[in-house]
């Protein structure tokens, strides 16, 4: 089975991300809300964006990692190193 290499496109994510919140109208609290608006959208466009540089650097490498050929603290390294999004 050959593994696919997967990307996300952050735009669209952040967008549909945002879309799904639910910011309740206030006109007078409209500058707050958009603060927060842009925050959940800045933070979802960039998680995806850590996460397709991770998906894209684990994808190239040239052979895979044998883990049971790892010791216990670089078998907890690598894990930590894959939940860096």
């Amino acid at each position: 089975m050959a593994k696919e290499k997967m990307s996300i496109n952050p735009e669209k994510f952040a967008l549909q991300f945002i879309a799904s919140v639910n910011f309740d109208f206030d006109e007078k609290e409209l500058e707050s809300m958009a603060k927060k608006e842009l925050a959940a959208y800045l933070s979802a466009y960039f998680l995806v964006e850590k996460f397709n540089k991770i998906e894209s650097q684990n994808f190239d490498k040239s052979q895979p990692l044998d883990l049971s050929d790892l010791g216990f603290d670089a078998l907890l390294k690598h894990v930590a190193d894959l939940n860096k999004y």
